[in-house]
């Protein structure tokens, strides 16, 4: 388990960078948002990074418009300390940190995707049907948090097709 903790952050160190992380789109250059800081976070902090590509006519990929990628690019940024280490999860589609507080998750549908950091849902992507959950049916083309959530912590999520499934730290399910 070492070996692969080493090797993921090793991973994560290669393909991350700074806050000012470059992503094309469109034609035009886009900084990556930065979802996620660490409150302790150093003076030399590092950046996990959520990367898409695929085929993308939702905006299920985040990248802020409909699209097509034939390359992993960049959708969002998360600032960790340098002496933060990750290991594989006991829960699929989940990362855990070593220290047993700090969660990510993520789950992607066919026409949406989602991100759980730390409890909080980031979700984007086709809103028909209302399954981003926001209670309505706009399409949100970068990941967005949902604040409907604010008083969850969610622990994990399952997109399908046309429906979104949440978890929370109490137990709770939620469907929509």
């Amino acid at each position: 388990m070492a070996a692969l903790s080493h090797r993921l952050r090793s991973f994560t160190r290669r393909f991350s960078s700074t806050r000012t992380t470059q992503r094309s789109g469109g034609g035009a250059n886009t900084k990556v948002p930065i979802l996620y800081t660490s409150p302790d976070i150093d003076s030399d902090p590092v950046t996990l990074q959520l990367f898409s590509w695929g085929r993308g006519a939702s905006g299920q990929l985040g990248g802020g418009i409909e699209e097509i990628r034939m390359y992993p690019s960049p959708v969002a940024n998360l600032l960790f300390r340098s002496d933060q280490s990750f290991s594989l999860a006991q829960t699929p589609g989940r990362i855990d940190a070593d220290s047993s507080s700090f969660r990510i998750g993520i789950s992607c549908g066919l026409f949406h995707s989602g991100l759980t950091i730390d409890g909080d849902l980031w979700i984007w992507g086709k809103g028909d049907g209302g399954r981003l959950g926001f209670g309505q049916e706009n399409s949100v083309f970068v990941p967005n948090l949902n604040p409907l959530f604010e008083e969850h912590s969610i622990r994990c999520i399952a997109l399908g097709g046309l429906h979104s499934v949440a978890l929370t730290h109490q137990g709770d399910v939620f469907t929509w």
